[in-house]
Parts: structure tokens; C-alpha cells; sequence
């Protein structure tokens, strides 16, 4: 049986990355994949055109942006950052890139499957396909091999870069979860974020496709305020979703078994008394107008009717026949309009998840494992995450160029 030298369990992003890199150190490696082709996951990021990284230069407004567990990733960003991951596509896989709003960078092509294709033109003599990790053995404080369902195999290192438990038709399936809680390391509890929220009101499927602009959603929680988002969101066939909403689920991860509100703010930037003097203005301008006519003017047309059903209002009424509490139930209703959301879209939906491998048992500055001596963790299998825009991406660019530089210079004798 040969020794490698290097064995990456796992094809998705950072895996891919972990081999590219591993190549070019001149190292003996083999990528196991349990799938029949690579970057299942990679190929439809970015709905399909790959959000490769956020352009953001500044190494603290770059770790700023990873609220939870961000600054374990503080050295992994300085050694290899944007500037180094948009250098790394252009030069080294020969994929030109652009950057369009948000400072999110794309491949000029907008397809994900040019970025799977170079990496397996590049790796395809080194992944060795439709191969399932079964156990990982070890003895004290060292692998010894990996069993899998096409032999075992054996190497110095090992990188385990099995990705998170979203999109599981992808073949992210939390193998690794199960493979580091094996071998002594404490995974904690997994939740779907960066994913939009199934909504109980009936006449959502009615607003499938709308998208509401320039809003403010709050989530409520014992009966304040417990985060908001401005921006724009969309009513999915069951549920609403969208940046704001991804951005959110951040933080309700643990709230759908008991449910919550969501208020939308639908009139953000005018103040309740000048938006009380304009509904008022259009009630008196347009007194032989139906009620349901003159929210045209304030209300996407999709939206009037569940709007005024929320407040037990005849579409019919005239603007003349809107009394003064029937109109500061509109105003407030513009401004308070709330939702039940019952739970989240899940993991078939879900961007990342939270949960996975504490980073209190991973060496920041090497993705070296402090439980297992010959094993690195990178990308999406460690318990952080980011927003939307690319920044989960370059978590897998990152992290899998700090542990092929660390174990090369290991192996050199240098750490």
C-alpha cells in the first residue's frame, strides 16, 4: 500500500483548493470523493454564477463582517485574503473575474461550472471518485489510514474538508461531523442560517415573486425588537426570503420551534406622523375612491388585498368612510405589518449552517487539529460562518491555503 503523502477527504471548495495548492507544493496526495464528479456544491453558488469572494481589502472591516466566531479567522485572512484569492483565479486557474455590487466578485463568464471545470482539469489525475469514507482510524494521537468503500488508504497528513449539511443532495451530509466527533473532537449542535422563513398567513402563496424594496424587517422576540435588517426581501410560494431575511435567520436559528413575528416596516423612511398626513391627504382627495384604489399608491398591487384582510378591512370602503381609527390602523399597519414564521426553509435551502466542529479544538494559525496530530479541518466544516456575498467562500479558500502552507513547513521541519 503506498504512503501518500497528503489525503484530502472531500471535493467541494475548500477540499478543491487544499489540492491545488497541495499540487504545486509537489506533495503526493489523493482527493477522496464519495460523488461521481467534484464541486457539486461550488457549481450552483451564486445561483449558478459562483460568488467567489467579497472585495473587501481591510483585513479588520473583512473580519468584522463574520459575526459569529469571526476573529478565529483573523490570521487565516492576512495570509490569504480577497486580494490573494481573486490573484489566485485570474493567474493561477486562468479565470478572468469582475466585480459587480456589494463588492462581490464573479467570474466574467457568470458560470460556477467554468471554476468546477478548472479545478478538475487541474486535479483530475489526483481525485479519485465514488469513494465513501467509512471510518477514520487512529492510534494515540495519529491517523494511521482511511477506510472506505474502494480500499484503505494511508498518508502522513490528512485534511478533512467535508463541508457543512446544506444542499444534502450536493453530498454535503455532515460525514464530517461524524468522522471529527470520532476522532475526539467536540461538534456542536448544527442549525440551517442564510435561509429564508416559511410564514403561516394562508395568502402567502399569493405574493409568490414579489419583492419588497428599500424595507425594514424586525424580528420580534417577548415582544421587542430583537434584530432588523434594512433592505429588500422576496415572498417565496411559502415563506419570505431574501437578503434582509437571510441576514436575520442568523439569529433566529433557535426560535422556530416556538415561532415569532416578523414586522415589516413597509414605509421606512417617512415618519408615522407624515405618513398618517399622507394617508389622510389621499382619504380626503379621493373620497368616492375605494380603499383598495388608493393603497395603489402606497402598496405593491399583490400586497393590498392580504393587507387589508390583516386588518379586517373591505377592500370596497371608500376613502370617505375610513374613519380616524380605521385610518391609523392602515398607518400603523404600513408600518407594523407582521408575520408569523413558523420555520426555516431547512437545509435543502440553507446557505451554510451554524454548528459543526468548535474552533477551540482547531489551531487558528494552521487549521491544525489539537486533538489529532496529522490532521487539518478546513471550509464550511468548522463552526463559523458569514453573510451572503462571497464571504463563505473565501472561509474555504482561506483556511485550505493556511493548511497546506502549515503542513508543508511542518514536513520541511520549520513548525
Amino acid at each position: 500500500m503506498e504512503k501518500l503523502d497528503l489525503i484530502i477527504i472531500g471535493g467541494g471548495a475548500a477540499g478543491l483548493m487544499a489540492g491545488i495548492l497541495a499540487k504545486d507544493k509537489g506533495l503526493n496526495f489523493r482527493i477522496l470523493e464519495k460523488n461521481e464528479r467534484i464541486g457539486m456544491k461550488l457549481g450552483i453558488t451564486g445561483k449558478g454564477r459562483c460568488n467567489l469572494t467579497n472585495d473587501i481589502e481591510d483585513l479588520n472591516e473583512l473580519v468584522s463582517k463574520y459575526e459569529y466566531n469571526g476573529k478565529f479567522l483573523y490570521h487565516a485572512f492576512s495570509e490569504f485574503g480577497p486580494k490573494e484569492t481573486k490573484e489566485f483565479f485570474e493567474n493561477r486557474l486562468n479565470i478572468p473575474l469582475k466585480v459587480e455590487r456589494g463588492n462581490r466578485v464573479f467570474p466574467e463568464s457568470d458560470k460556477a461550472l467554468d471554476v468546477v471545470n478548472n479545478f478538475y482539469d487541474e486535479l483530475k489525475d489526483y481525485i479519485i471518485f465514488n469513494t465513501e469514507v467509512r471510518s477514520i482510524e487512529k492510534i494515540g494521537d495519529m491517523i494511521t489510514k482511511v477506510i472506505t468503500n474502494n480500499g484503505e488508504f494511508v498518508a502522513n497528513d490528512y485534511i478533512l474538508a467535508t463541508g457543512g449539511i446544506t444542499y444534502p443532495m450536493t453530498g454535503s451530509t455532515g460525514d464530517g461531523y461524524r468522522f471529527a466527533k470520532a476522532l475526539g473532537h467536540t461538534v456542536n449542535p448544527q442549525y440551517p442560517v442564510l435561509v429564508g422563513f416559511k410564514i403561516k398567513e394562508n395568502f402567502i402563496n399569493d405574493l409568490t415573486g414579489l419583492t419588497l424594496k428599500f424595507v425594514n424587517i424586525s424580528v420580534i422576540k417577548n415582544e421587542r425588537i430583537f434584530k432588523q435588517k434594512f433592505g429588500d426581501a422576496l415572498f417565496t410560494h411559502d415563506g419570505i426570503s431574501g437578503p434582509i431575511i437571510l441576514y436575520l435567520s442568523q439569529f433566529t436559528y433557535d426560535m422556530y420551534n416556538d415561532g415569532f413575528e416578523i414586522s415589516i416596516d413597509l414605509k421606512p423612511k417617512i415618519s408615522l406622523e407624515e405618513l398618517n398626513n399622507r394617508v389622510n391627504e389621499l382619504l380626503r382627495s379621493n373620497g368616492k375612491t375605494s380603499i383598495r384604489n388608493i393603497l395603489k399608491e402606497l402598496l405593491p398591487i399583490s400586497l393590498i388585498d392580504p393587507f387589508l384582510n390583516s386588518f379586517n378591512l373591505l377592500s370596497d370602503a371608500k376613502g370617505a368612510e375610513i374613519n380616524k381609527e380605521t385610518r391609523l390602523k392602515i398607518v400603523n399597519g404600513l408600518k407594523d405589518f407582521r408575520l408569523n414564521v413558523i420555520d426555516s426553509e431547512g437545509y435543502e435551502r440553507a446557505v451554510v449552517n451554524k454548528g459543526g466542529v468548535d474552533i477551540k479544538d482547531v489551531d487558528s494559525n494552521t487549521m491544525r487539529s489539537k486533538k489529532v496530530d496529522n490532521l487539518y479541518l478546513v471550509g464550511d466544516i468548522l463552526d463559523l460562518f458569514g453573510p451572503t456575498g462571497g464571504f463563505n467562500l473565501q472561509v474555504c479558500w482561506s483556511t485550505s491555503y493556511t493548511a497546506i502552507k502549515a503542513l508543508s513547513m511542518r514536513r520541511k521541519g520549520h513548525l
